[in-house]
């Protein structure tokens, strides 16, 4: 679409001051883009006075009018008046023209233009009186007959706005520039600039912009709306310096980028609507049930961003415990609705889920190869680390891209099977940046929101068989077996309600898994699995061929078992040559994962000891302060296996940082934990996974 501009004809009677309202409100307005004073075409002598106007002979203005130059024409008091013929082009590209009108003649100006508003100039009979005394240009009866012919403004099926002029010059100007500004869309040059916010939707304007007060006015929030009707909802601020020029919009980031902004881009700014759903909400931080399409309302509300980020609070905090199962499932289906998804050729497309919260636990880059080289269809979509030391997307990457379009994972999976991708560019919804910007601020946890969540990029994926990995530990993010089997019972049922066959493996999530922690660490662990190599970790291939079995016997049965077909894959090689190809198709950035960062420090125990197994937050939390993920060749390797007696001076964990001041930090965190006992395991081992 493109935007219009809005024709104002502003009318009044001789002495009431509209020239001078004009002039004031051509200054004001005169040095912003989107707002044109048109001087009208009179044949009147040059020195005649009055309006600022172009003056013509009469024979001239007829060569005009037959060369078609003229917006409109008229006569009057013996004199031909012009309007020039480019207002309407103006007019079409958004800018808004400001007439000075003839009562006369406003029936046929407004017939020429869709959007137009008469803005009628009014005063007293005895202001206007008194002021064409003061001009001195007519008799006291001459003045007295031409109050006493004063018209009404003429009904032309238009709005009408009436300006008082009765309080002095600069009141006068500034109600006509309000009336103008506020009658008009506000269009604006839009800008990409160079800042990045946590929410990316934070725009600015000079505070001295004339709409700033209306816009102020109305709230903090306004409506940004692109050529091609693209609506945002976005944050106001004003720049009250000289960073921002007269008519431009400068916009974050990641604002711009959702609106397309290039070169030339005219965007239109709107007081932010009222979300329509604002009572549904309510009604769900009351505590009653929504409908499915109460949730859906909801969530396109949300997407827009037309709550207020205490209504979003409110709501998400009564949604966190306060979720049916028949809400879940909306919800679920909302999000998966506002990304991308995916369809298959295939009856079976598989998929494996962690809950996440144990160190190490890279089973996932073991597993895809497995099953895929199995001949099933594996499109795996992974997340970055938020509190960890590495996601599956961040060990992934060190070996080839994750950042895959659509169309390439589509291709990717075409070729191999599988595919380790980043969910940022395909499954991850918007409701996702909407609801974590909250959720991780107030520390909100919930089983609901995250089952919508993960379900939800299940299905946008395309999956038939979900296998769900829930890691249970007091320091894991499900701690008893209780919370265990309430959680699977959500999963088993939201899953069915979705079309999607769930299965859910609870494992022992009382310390980590692997050896490396940290994105290369975790990859170079994997890829000993995949090679055979005698010095893999046993419990991290152990791991990955029970998940990559279950997969096998349920998903595609075969008379062998699925434990025998994975382990074959795995130790003949199939796997590693098929892995060797997903990261070709993906794009290889290396045939190996990258060295651990260079600067290194051995933890070794003070004493002899009965090695119990390493705690889950406290190896996290070391092998954070290394500066993994960021640093993606930073982390830990733990040296002690569970079980083992140590001597004194055993090596405990090795540290590795890219700098020294990482490396005194992730060390002096490491020496704390050991002191304090809260390195290693504090409960037994859980059950078998089942």
């Amino acid at each position: 679409m493109a935007f219009k501009g809005t024709l104002f004809l502003v009318v009044g009677p001789s002495g009431v001051g509209k020239d001078t309202l004009l002039d004031g409100a051509k200054e004001a307005l005169g040095s912003y883009g989107f707002y044109r004073f048109c001087r009208r075409w009179i044949t009147r002598d040059a020195e005649a006075g009055g309006e600022d106007y172009r003056p013509v002979s009469d024979a001239e203005f007829s060569r005009m009018l037959e060369a078609g130059a003229f917006f409109h024409h008229w006569e009057a008091h013996g004199l031909r008046y012009g309007l020039p013929g480019d207002i309407r082009d103006d007019l079409e590209r958004g800018i808004h023209v400001i007439l000075n009108g003839s009562r006369r003649e406003l029936a046929g100006m407004a017939a020429l233009w869709e959007d137009t508003v008469v803005i009628s100039i009014e005063a007293s009979p005895e202001v206007i009186a008194a002021r064409l005394t003061a001009r001195g240009r007519e008799s006291a009866e001459e003045i007295e007959k031409r109050i006493a012919r004063r018209a009404e403004v003429p009904q032309v099926g238009r709005t009408v706005i009436r300006v008082r002029n009765e309080a002095g010059r600069e009141e006068g100007i500034r109600a006509l520039v309000q009336a103008i500004v506020g009658s008009a869309g506000q269009h604006f040059r839009g800008e990409a600039s160079s800042l990045r916010t946590v929410n990316g939707n934070l725009c600015v304007i000079s505070d001295a912009h004339p709409v700033a007060e209306i816009l102020r006015a109305q709230g903090s929030r306004v409506e940004l709306v692109n050529a091609a009707g693209t609506e945002v909802v976005a944050e106001l601020a004003y720049d009250t310096g000289d960073r921002v020029s007269a008519d431009a919009c400068l916009l974050d980031i990641k604002l711009a980028a959702r609106l397309g902004i290039g070169e030339g881009a005219v965007l239109e700014l709107r007081p932010a609507p009222s979300p329509l759903s604002r009572e549904v909400l309510r009604r769900k931080v009351r505590g009653e049930e929504l409908s499915a399409a109460d949730i859906e309302q909801v969530v396109d509300e949300m997407v827009r961003g037309r709550y207020s980020q205490t209504e979003l609070a409110g709501f998400l905090v009564s949604a966190a415990n306060g979720l049916t199962t028949a809400e879940v499932v909306a919800l679920a289906r909302s999000r998966a609705a506002r990304t991308e998804n995916l369809r298959w050729d295939a009856p079976v497309v598989v998929d494996k889920h962690s809950m996440g919260g144990i160190p190490g636990n890279r089973i996932t880059p073991i597993i895809i190869p497995i099953v895929a080289a199995a001949g099933l269809i594996m499109p795996k979509t992974s997340s970055r680390a938020i509190t960890s030391a590495s996601g599956t997307a961040d060990a992934m990457e060190v070996m080839a891209r994750v950042d895959l379009s659509p169309d390439e994972l589509r291709r990717v999976v075409r070729e191999t099977g599988g595919c380790i991708a980043w969910n940022g560019n395909l499954t991850h919804s918007p409701v996702d940046d909407v609801m974590n910007a909250i959720n991780q601020p107030l520390g909100l946890k919930s089983a609901q929101l995250d089952v919508s969540s993960i379900l939800s990029k299940k299905l946008a994926a395309g999956s038939t068989h979900v296998l769900i990995d829930m890691p249970v530990g007091p320091e894991a993010k499900t701690r008893t077996a209780a919370e265990a089997a309430e959680l699977e019972t959500l999963f088993r049922t939201v899953a069915q309600a979705l079309g999607i066959q769930a299965r859910v493996m609870v494992t022992d999530g009382t310390g980590p898994v692997g050896r490396g922690i940290g994105p290369a660490l975790e990859m170079r662990d994997a890829m000993m699995v995949l090679e055979n190599d005698p010095g893999a970790p046993a419990d991290l291939r152990e791991k990955a061929l029970l998940y990559a079995a279950t997969i096998l016997d349920w998903a595609a049965p075969a008379p062998r078992s699925g434990r025998d077909r994975a382990e074959e894959l795995l130790s003949s090689g199939a796997a590693a040559a098929k892995f060797r190809a997903i990261l070709a198709a993906q794009g290889m950035r290396g045939a190996r994962a990258p060295a651990p960062a260079p600067l290194t420090e051995t933890i070794a125990t003070p004493a002899a000891m009965e090695m119990p197994g390493f705690g889950v937050r406290s190896v996290a939390a070391i092998a954070r302060a290394t500066g993994a993920p960021l640093v993606p060749a930073a982390g830990v390797d733990l040296l002690a296996l569970p079980g083992a007696h140590l001597e004194p001076g055993a090596p405990l964990l090795r540290i590795h940082a890219a700098t020294s001041f990482a490396l005194q930090a992730a060390a002096s965190r490491a020496r704390d934990a050991l002191a304090s006992g809260q390195l290693f395991r504090t409960v037994p081992r859980i059950a078998e996974p089942v």
